[in-house]
């Protein structure tokens, strides 16, 4: 059985992976970001990745052709993300699309397009963000866009079951890692 991890390379999703390695299972990373991806292959036995851009509608298909020879697809997580601290009409154009797919679409996609591998009794887990419950003001597409993936997952559960497969939804609070860093600002704390 195979782990998917979506945004593998740092943050939450290469303490996932490394964790998910240490339990001897077999781990797919994917992520823009190859340098890391290969940093990450280099200590996790177990551990291939797929280097891919989720904001390209393309890449989808694509991911599923490669994973189609691993077998079972046990845990898909959900986790890349992409955000911007400025307000909405500040923001590029193509950084609003791009924002509206990584957070929102490719989640949807890539579950839609990956679960006829899945196996009943398989998880998929979507990193939400416990900032839906507030507005967040310095990043507002960001926050409406977990909203949207939030409502698409709790649609999406019932659909999963009807097939055996379980969705489970993840709202983290402030997790000290580059994603701030990329969006604009530094955080402190841990």
């Amino acid at each position: 059985m195979t782990a998917v991890i979506t945004g593998a390379s740092s943050g939450i999703g290469r303490a996932l992976v490394l964790e998910l390695c240490k339990e001897g299972r077999r781990v797919v990373g994917i992520s823009r970001d190859e340098a890391s991806l290969r940093g990450l292959a280099r200590e996790c036995r177990e551990f291939d990745f797929i280097r891919s851009d989720l904001s390209d509608p393309r890449s989808f298909g694509l991911i599923r052709e490669r994973l189609s020879d691993l077998g079972p697809i046990e845990i898909l997580v959900n986790n890349a993300g992409f955000g911007a601290y400025r307000r909405i009409l500040e923001m590029e154009k193509d950084d609003i699309v791009r924002m509206t797919f990584v957070n929102f679409l490719a989640p949807v996609l890539l579950t839609r397009e990956l679960l006829p591998l899945m196996s009943e009794g398989s998880t998929v887990v979507n990193v939400i963000t416990a900032g839906i419950h507030v507005l967040l003001a310095d990043l507002p597409l960001y926050g409406a866009t977990k909203m949207a993936l939030h409502y698409a997952s709790e649609a999406l559960r019932d659909e999963l079951r009807e097939r055996g497969v379980r969705l489970i939804s993840v709202y983290p609070g402030l997790v000290r890692t580059a994603f701030h860093a990329r969006a604009g600002r530094e955080v402190g704390g841990g």
